[in-house]
């Protein structure tokens, strides 16, 4: 019965563009608009997004976030954010690799991972250095992170500054790690940090290891449809 809806969805396919490593797409209203699987919740500027003749009554901003904080932090003039509230619904592939977003694809022909939706939060599990872990699946996430214990006898490759309105100061700084992990059995050499303390303590509570973006979605197309992850 889940499927049988699913086939029903009308598919809207939109060009996906990248702006450092964060996912976008215009809408039906011509507004550039983020794509975030890490967010609950969805805003627009307007207080609307349309989709393939969809439109959906948002708040014009999520707390301390509006358009102008993801404007600055993205590199590109961006009006609004797709949440889960309305991807969830609406079912939407993915496609890194092929450029494209496709809203209302039908999960006929595709594989569902061990997966959820937790409070709008997306879950999936893979496995990090031989450890099978739950992690949030998050468009929003240029960079990765881990649980610190999954790192904590690495040597640091790098480090870098990044972003997230739950900090006090906006932005935070974190070293960046090199080690083998797997998705739907793929195995990758991933490069993901360590979350600041505060937000490491929030995910650890719902037993979440890590939040993984764009090391997973620029390696194969993902479908987020009907309370889960899809794969081909």
């Amino acid at each position: 019965q889940v499927q049988e809806i699913n086939q029903n969805r009308k598919m809207t396919e939109y060009i996906l563009r990248l702006s450092q490593g964060h996912l976008l797409f215009t809408d039906d209203n011509g507004s550039c608009v983020l794509v975030d699987t890490g967010s609950p919740l969805s805003f627009h500027s307007s207080g609307e997004i349309s989709i393939g003749g969809d439109t959906t009554s948002v708040p014009k901003s999520l707390l301390n976030v509006n358009a102008d904080y993801i404007t600055d932090n993205v590199g590109v003039r961006v009006e609004g954010l797709l949440g889960m509230d309305i991807i969830g619904r609406l079912g939407l592939l993915i496609d890194v690799p092929g450029g494209r977003l496709v809203f209302g694809y039908p999960t006929s022909g595709m594989r569902l991972l061990p997966s959820s939706v937790f409070m709008g939060y997306l879950l999936v599990d893979m496995t990090i250095r031989g450890e099978v872990v739950k992690v949030f699946l998050d468009t929003g996430a240029p960079v990765s992170y881990v649980s610190p214990y999954l790192t904590e006898d690495l040597t640091p490759i790098d480090t870098i500054t990044d972003f997230n309105p739950l900090m006090p100061s906006d932005t935070f700084e974190t070293s960046i790690f090199e080690f083998q992990a797997s998705f739907d059995e793929e195995v990758f050499t991933m490069k993901a940090g360590n979350l600041p303390t505060l937000m490491q303590v929030t995910i650890s509570i719902l037993g979440v290891k890590g939040v993984v973006g764009m090391e997973i979605f620029k390696r194969k197309r993902v479908l987020v449809a009907d309370g889960g992850v899809w794969v081909e």
